[in-house]
């Protein structure tokens, strides 16, 4: 009889500990659309093809990140093509044409890729690939859905932050000496800013285009031009300029290069400015080749990359807050985080880049003599 009465607690307590088992396990591994025997067999031929080919300018840290923790948690290595998306199109037009499918997966900003490589059909729709749950429920993105950048959906921006237009070397330049871009035109400035080139796909063009676009204006770039402003197409040079305090600041600077050299020490500050800030993407944006050589490791690293977990390590890697609102910022200076209540200009999604290409045209017409 004793063993009768204790049957009841023994089955209930059974069932609380298979029903926080099956709780656990659908927190770590959310059941993907479609039913798992599909998601199991993306991730089974995954490990079959052993690599994913990805084409992308992203610096060491990002690499590191993306190939520790995602090759870590599926045993899939990650291969990375580095170059810049102007360096790597033509490329990969190249071998496409002579029948050479080498590439999976291309990381890259909004401006470049999709219009080059588009038109050839070279892209296919991410709607083919995005399965996991978390992934494709809007209400875990900022606006309220994925970041499509084409009306096609074959590209997706992950990352969406608020545009780090300007950067200072503390030691030169003291924070109240700029707290708007028209403090910029400022005599003393005059042939001591510089500048990444905007008449190409990147953050210089993104400020262009925003600049351009509110209150302050064509005129009020035209004034900054007669700065006599210092252009360079690399991003990781333009910093070390401000760093080693051969120019006191710079605009248009990259993202994940201020996060590298603030890591390494370097007395760098971002400058929030009166008129407000843009949303971008930067190089956080992920494409699908057709015919890729590893499709379904290809598939099993985009839906990764969307995940939290991706994300988290993406955000992490670029210095720059994802697209998702679940992924912590505590690791991110909180001039680049969103903020609740502030109404951003963005510069994502859909006709964006033709009018951001517009201005790499007018960027060019106003500034040629500068960025000979």
């Amino acid at each position: 009889m004793k063993e009768l009465r204790t049957l009841p607690f023994t089955v209930l307590l059974l069932s609380v500990m298979l029903i926080v088992s099956w709780a656990t396990c659908a927190l770590c591994a959310p059941a993907p659309k479609g039913g798992l025997p599909k998601w199991d067999k993306v991730v089974a031929e995954a490990k079959k093809e052993g690599v994913v080919v990805i084409c992308s300018s992203a610096g060491p840290q990002i690499r590191n990140g993306f190939s520790k923790t995602f090759t870590g948690r599926y045993g899939v290595k990650l291969e990375f093509i580095s170059g810049k998306p102007a360096e790597l199109v033509p490329k990969i037009q190249a071998q496409r044409r002579a029948g050479v499918y080498a590439n999976d997966v291309i990381l890259a900003g909004t401006g470049t890729v999709v219009p080059s490589l588009g038109p050839d059909g070279a892209l296919e729709s991410l709607d083919s690939v995005l399965m996991l749950p978390e992934v494709t429920d809007g209400k875990n993105w900022w606006g309220g859905e994925l970041l499509w950048t084409d009306p096609a959906h074959r590209q997706v921006a992950f990352l969406a932050f608020p545009g780090i237009t300007t950067t200072i070397n503390a030691s030169l330049v003291k924070e109240e000496e700029i707290k708007s871009y028209r403090d910029l035109l400022h005599p003393k400035w005059k042939g001591r800013i510089p500048c990444l080139d905007p008449t190409i796909a990147g953050e210089s063009n993104s400020l262009f285009t925003f600049l351009a676009e509110t209150s302050l204006g064509l005129d009020f770039l035209r004034d900054l031009g007669k700065q006599e402003m210092v252009f360079t197409k690399d991003g990781r040079l333009l910093m070390e300029w401000v760093a080693r305090g051969k120019y006191p600041l710079a605009i248009g600077t990259k993202t994940e290069v201020i996060t590298e050299f603030k890591k390494a020490g370097a007395p760098i500050s971002i400058k929030g400015m009166a008129e407000g800030s843009y949303i971008e993407s930067a190089g956080g944006g992920v494409l699908l080749m057709n015919k890729a050589p590893h499709p379904n490791a290809a598939a099993l690293f985009i839906n990764w990359l969307l995940s939290k977990e991706g994300q988290t390590v993406a955000s992490e890697g670029w210095g720059a807050q994802s697209a998702r609102e679940d992924v912590p910022t505590n690791f991110l200076d909180p001039m680049a985080v969103r903020q609740p209540g502030i109404k951003y200009y963005s510069l994502i999604g859909e006709g964006m880049e033709k009018t951001k290409r517009g201005y790499m045209k007018v960027a060019g017409e106003m500034w040629g003599h500068l960025l000979k």
